[in-house]
């Protein structure tokens, strides 16, 4: 259900994406979990649909659909295939800023390519420096600080310790602090082409969830045009509030809001179906009501997300606050859903004879992704505790 009033346009994108997550990318999820194998495939699906560009303007090829719609989409994907859900979502926070606010050069270098379905990315997190060789510790200074020469950043030997989707990008938008240009508040953006740097992948991943995501290690060496600076004319304040972090952060509450609604869909009908006595699961008035609960928790989740991304569409400049509160909520309905639903169906599901195993683990990254519920907490408090 939608609680949320949705126009026709957003109901026809959810039903369409809907309709290719069940025929095409569902049916390879539990292979992708299984193998730990990146899905390509499904990737490529949602390539071929021009859903590559889905923020793109359409006057460069692309679809040009609003924050409400983007997070529809993206809960589609994660009902069917939380892993696919993940790449896609972190391919649309890495070409935001580029969607909206592009310098002349790189509407000709990134945008127009990305209309035209020719652009997948990524944005790599946390930086290690290979320090005692463990490229999955982030060091706690954050990101390096590159040097600009003749037209140029340096990049020296630099170790991301997260990219999602490793080695299969065309690009990759990098945080770092550049000196001449902002070096305090945020980092400052950069776009990182594949082809025209060196690069590999350093570890492999074997994640207890999202296993298919292929976030590993990687290091970039080489140089990168001053021309592929985002939003290099603004503080780096206002690229993150504004241009980056809404879309970050409401997409990754699409997706966990996906991950509870496709376990919970799934409950629905295995939960319906009678045993050779005759008997439900949903007959036992202990499960009966848990089924009831879940479904109030996803709607009230689901809808304060919707508002959240409608209000956004319609207003940019808003405070981050309403953006970390809906992350935060979808998150932790991810996980109470998925742990009830373990537990509503026993051993059946832990014995993996269902996929419910398979979203209760999916759902535990969203605790500690993207902005890390404690961070996040950490940052609402600031909010409505400003002199604190």
């Amino acid at each position: 259900m939608n609680y949320f009033p949705l126009n026709k346009d957003q109901k026809d994108w959810r039903d369409r994406v809907a309709e290719l997550a069940t025929q095409e990318i569902g049916p390879l999820a539990a292979g992708v979990d299984a193998s730990g194998n990146y899905p390509k495939d499904s990737i490529n699906a949602l390539g071929r649909e021009g859903l590559w560009g889905l923020r793109t303007p359409k006057e460069y090829g692309g679809l040009g659909l609003d924050l409400l719609t983007t997070c529809l989409i993206v809960e589609e994907i994660a009902k069917k295939c939380p892993s696919t859900a993940m790449c896609y979502k972190m391919h649309l926070e890495a070409v935001e800023v580029i969607n909206l606010i592009p310098t002349d050069y790189q509407v000709e270098a990134f945008l127009k390519p990305l209309g035209e379905g020719k652009v997948f990315a990524s944005a790599p997190g946390g930086e290690s420096g290979g320090q005692a060789g463990d490229d999955w510790r982030p060091n706690t200074a954050g990101p390096s600080t590159f040097k600009c020469v003749d037209g140029n950043i340096l990049i020296d030997n630099v170790r991301k310790s997260y990219v999602t989707s490793a080695g299969q990008c065309t690009h990759y938008t990098m945080f770092c602090y550049l000196d001449g240009y902002y070096v305090e508040g945020p980092a400052n953006l950069i776009v990182v082409e594949s082809d025209k740097i060196d690069w590999e992948v350093v570890g492999d991943w074997n994640g207890l969830g999202m296993r298919g995501n292929g976030s590993a290690p990687m290091r970039f060496d080489g140089r990168v045009p001053e021309e592929n600076i985002l939003g290099a004319d603004i503080s780096t304040k206002v690229l993150w509030d504004r241009y980056f972090s809404p879309l970050q952060i409401l997409t990754y509450g699409a997706a966990y809001i996906g991950v509870a609604s496709g376990a919970f869909e799934l409950a629905c009908a295995e939960g319906g179906k009678r045993h050779p006595s005759g008997s439900r699961r949903i007959d036992s008035p202990m499960n009966f009501r848990r089924i009831s609960e879940m479904s109030a928790q996803i709607e009230s989740a689901r809808a304060m997300l919707h508002c959240v991304a409608s209000v956004a569409d319609r207003n940019p400049d808003m405070s981050p606050l309403p953006y970390l509160q809906a992350k935060v909520v979808c998150s932790e309905t991810a996980v109470k859903v998925t742990q009830e639903i373990m537990t509503m169906f026993g051993g059946t599901a832990f014995a993996g004879r269902l996929p419910f195993e398979r979203y209760f683990r999916d759902a535990r990254a969203g605790l500690i992704m993207g902005v890390a519920n404690d961070q996040a907490y950490q940052r609402i408090g600031g909010f409505l505790f400003p002199d604190n």
